[in-house]
């Protein structure tokens, strides 16, 4: 990490500080350390059925594409994405490199064929939340509360564009090269090691990705059956998280509706998106404060929920991803050394 990650991680904190100071230290606390523990537990483990699920989808398109894995591999490949992810500012594309590497490694498939699982798992993740941001905005009209219409219009718009923007990569030979290139320098950032005296042959490896890429993207995308089956884990996954943010709010002793949940979670999205901070730190947890309170909850339950509700979402599976991450680059620095 570079001295700018850290400055913009504690810049984040420093968000999240202000928030717990805007709300009220000691009664946050005080919420924070009367949680019902049963609840808390139970929206732990809707994030890690989530995290399952997520597992599940990404396991049928490595097969249908012929990648041979262990499903232990795949879960360590999608825990180590997450935290490349809350590393990584904006869109979060961080993952998508960590993930490729580690499947690659494991399954010894071409670098194309693992990224068109994986932009082809990205595609297809849009679909349910855009179905559930329409049913928040159908919910957030009847409401007739401004600020959520606006952040899901703004939402909406960036789900399209992301979309838009993975087909024009998939679809686009020199595109999908340029973005190739990139996530080979993030990889190289990563695992620096790795690419020492290999670079003269770093552009054919690449050119030849990208034929994998094409071909297998495009089988992925002409089979129902999968298409089916990855569409059902994408809504089981968004169901999870639905689940997971109200328990949380059960376990501070509030009744949240799960539309209304819908509706701030959906409308969090973008922003958290586009946010420059790594993983959305301190803007996320700002933004789904506010749209809470829009629904007229307190202040200081808003602030408690979306506290708790980070510490599962993206605490959690930081010092999780992080903690495999250290341990793989160990591993493969040792594999690397006794050949």
């Amino acid at each position: 990490m570079k001295g700018r990650d850290f400055t913009l991680i504690g810049t984040g904190i420093i968000v999240i500080l202000l928030l717990i100071w805007w709300a009220g230290v000691e009664k946050t606390l005080t919420l924070i350390m009367q949680a019902n523990l049963r609840y808390f537990l139970l929206a732990v483990l809707m994030q890690a059925f989530a995290t399952i699920a997520w597992t599940l989808r990404w396991r049928i398109f490595l097969q249908r594409a012929e990648v041979s894995v262990k499903m232990r591999d795949i879960l360590i490949a999608t825990l180590i994405g997450v935290f490349a992810n809350n590393l990584t500012p904006g869109a979060r594309a961080g993952g998508e490199p960590a993930r490729m590497y580690v499947i690659t490694k494991r399954s010894k498939s071409g670098y194309g064929q693992v990224f068109a699982t994986i932009m082809a798992d990205r595609i297809l993740d849009v679909i349910p939340v855009l179905l559930f941001t329409l049913v928040a905005f159908k919910y957030a009209l009847s409401l007739k509360i401004k600020l959520l219409l606006s952040v899901l219009s703004i939402s909406t718009a960036v789900l399209l564009m992301i979309v838009l923007i993975s087909l024009l990569i998939s679809l686009n030979e020199k595109l999908a090269f340029k973005v190739l290139d990139r996530i080979t320098n993030l990889i190289r950032r990563i695992f620096p090691e790795k690419f020492v005296g290999i670079e003269e042959t770093l552009e054919e490896k690449i050119k030849k990705s990208i034929l994998e890429f094409r071909e297998t993207f495009l089988e992925l995308s002409k089979d129902p059956v999968v298409m089916g089956k990855t569409l059902f884990y994408s809504l089981a996954l968004w169901g999870f998280m639905l689940l997971r943010a109200y328990f949380i709010f059960e376990s501070i002793g509030y009744t949240l509706e799960l539309h209304k949940i819908l509706m701030v979670q959906m409308a969090g999205i973008a922003l958290g998106m586009i946010s420059i901070l790594p993983g959305g730190l301190g803007i996320t947890e700002a933004v789904n404060s506010a749209l809470y309170l829009s629904l007229r909850i307190d202040k200081s339950l808003a602030v408690t929920a979306t506290l708790l509700d980070r510490f599962i979402s993206f605490w959690l599976p930081t010092i999780i991803g992080g903690g495999l991450s250290i341990y793989l680059g160990v591993k493969f620095s040792k594999e690397s050394v006794r050949k």
